[in-house]
Formats: C-alpha cells, structure tokens, sequence
C-alpha cells in the first residue's frame, strides 16, 4: 500500500499536467509586504501545472527586487520589469508571455485557498465551461467575511452571464474567475482603474458557458491605500458605461430595450456613489451633471425596469443635481 500512494504521489504532478497548464497573472507595484504571502499561497497550491508570471511595474519599494528573489528560487516564477503605466497595461504584458490554456489574476496584496486553482479548474471541465467564479472571502485587519454572489452551484449560458455582469449582479472582478484562453480576445484598456469593468464583460460575450460555485475560494484583503480604497475620482467609469452600451449594441449582445435599462441603473448607481465620496460638493455636482446630461441618450426607461429605489432616484436627478448630491 505504501509503495501505490508513493506512485500516486509522485505521478501527481503528471496527471495534472494533462488538465492543462494555467497561467496566473500578478501585476506587481509596491505592495512588498504583502507580494510574499500572494507568491506563497500559489505555490502551496494542490494543482501543479501552472506558471506564475509577476509583472513589476515600476516598484519604488523594493517589490521589483522581492519578485527576482522569489523567482530565482522556483523555475515556474517569472518576472517582467516594465514601466509605470497601470495594472492594465501590466496585464497585458502578463498575457502576452503567458504560455497556459487558462489564465487566472490575482492582485499582488491578495492571495488564494491551497485547493482554489484545482476547484476552479475541476469545476471548469465538470460544466464544459469557459470561464469559472467562486466566493470571495473579503479580509479585514479584525475579521474576514464571505461573499458569494450566487445563492448554490449554477451554469450560466452566455446570454445570461452577460446579463449577470452589465447589471451588477456579478461584479466585474477578475480575480475571482478562471478563464480560458480563448474568450481573452480584448486587451486592457490603458487604465490605473477599473480595467476590469472595461473589458470583462466583453470577454464573457466569447464564452460558450459561465459556472459559478459558492465555494470561497480568494482572499480580497481590504487594507488603506490600496487603489479601491483611495479618495481618486471615479470618472472614467462614466466613458466605460457609454463604452459598454454601444459595445453590446454593435454587437447584438442583448436587446437594445434592456441594454438601456441596464445602463440608466448603472449610471444611476454611479451618481449616487460618487455623490457619497469624500469629495467636495463643488466635485459632486459637476460629475453628477455630466451623468445627468448623458442619460436622456437612454431613456425612457420604465418604473419597473428600475424598481422604486432608482426610480425615485431618477426623478430626484432629473429634478436638481443639488439635491442629488445632497439627500441620495
């Protein structure tokens, strides 16, 4: 018995590399104290076929150097030195030299469960998808809470994953999902945020099935100063919205009816989030103002495509952007 588990051990790694070689992306810029757990947490991994290719952009703290040393110590790291123009175009080179069947992202401060690369994958094949999510564990410095953004095990075509994500429904992380290769068709835009929210959804136009499990399986650590967590504007996700409507109505991704509808609740939600920054009313009502003078180009849209909260919303916009600003 102890000579079989001993073969099985060692032909592991094999068996595993015919499932296909996944390549995981971290774009690298000053997070030195937390790019060590990340790099860790892949190489405990249960699933042994894949590449881990670090692209360092420009680190002034000593990351860059952390990422060689690393490197130097596992074949299966590799490191891109780059310039300093965002986590987009940082992907971007990652993708470039990626060599795998499935590409898989994680930002340099997370990190991911042992088995998250052999569940996403074994779920993968199980659903003949193209694309895998799981839960996310979101890390506070006092505690750490679960997030699934489905309520069991669910297989989505593409026109309802689609729908998923332009609505809200499944935000637009990518570091919660394995991907293959093949629906990456798009390159990042050359942004500092919200690249993800540019180019996801067109990548799930290309997938044949989405599968998602409830199954927790990457750690999303909420620390200060990180890019999600700075008081910078939020502006360019106005272009990305207008960007994504006319992308899914070139392309006849979903009837122009609810692309409308889906856009108005997204610009809507953009006002009201900004309109809660920490930013002066000055900023506020100038920003809001340009989402209200956008909006007719979608409307009408009817009360119960918004439902009563963005309705109301709506009307209060519509109204004064004072107000907006002020009350919602």
């Amino acid at each position: 018995m102890r000579a079989v588990a001993k073969m099985l051990y060692l032909c592991t790694p094999f068996l595993m590399d015919r499932e296909g070689l996944i390549s995981i992306i971290v774009p690298v810029y000053n997070v030195v104290q937390y790019l060590e757990t990340c790099v860790r947490s892949v190489q405990h991994q249960t699933y042994a076929s894949w590449e881990l290719l670090l692209v360092d952009d420009a680190s002034t703290d000593g990351s860059g150097e952390l990422c060689d040393e690393l490197a130097a110590g596992d074949s299966r790291i590799k490191v891109i030195h780059g310039s300093h123009y965002g986590p987009g175009p940082a992907r971007n080179k990652g993708l470039a030299a990626a060599r795998g069947e499935f590409v898989y992202f994680i930002d340099s401060d997370d990190w991911i469960e042992p088995d998250t690369l052999e569940t996403l994958l074994e779920k993968m094949h199980d659903c003949d998808a193209d694309v895998v999510g799981c839960g996310v564990f979101f890390d506070y410095p006092t505690h750490s809470k679960v997030v699934s953004y489905v309520k069991s095990d669910c297989v989505w075509t593409c026109d309802e994953a689609l729908q998923m994500i332009i609505s809200g429904r499944l935000p637009s992380y990518l570091w919660m999902l394995l991907w293959r290769r093949s629906v990456i068709q798009e390159p990042f835009p050359a942004l500092f945020r919200y690249e993800d929210y540019a180019t996801g959804y067109k990548w799930f136009s290309h997938a044949r099935r989405v599968a998602m499990t409830t199954a927790p399986r990457y750690h999303y650590v909420q620390r200060e100063g990180s890019i999600l967590h700075t008081a910078s504007l939020d502006k360019n996700l106005l272009d990305i919205f207008i960007e994504r409507h006319d992308y899914i109505r070139l392309h006849s991704l979903m009837n122009e009816r609810d692309n409308r509808a889906n856009t108005v609740r997204n610009l809507l939600k953009l006002a009201k989030d900004f309109s809660r920054k920490p930013v002066s009313r000055e900023e506020k009502v100038q920003f809001v103002g340009k989402i209200l003078d956008v909006l007719p180009a979608y409307l009408p849209t009817t009360f119960r495509q918004l439902g009563l909260k963005r309705w109301l919303r709506l009307k209060v916009l519509q109204r004064s952007t004072q107000t907006f600003v002020r009350f919602v």
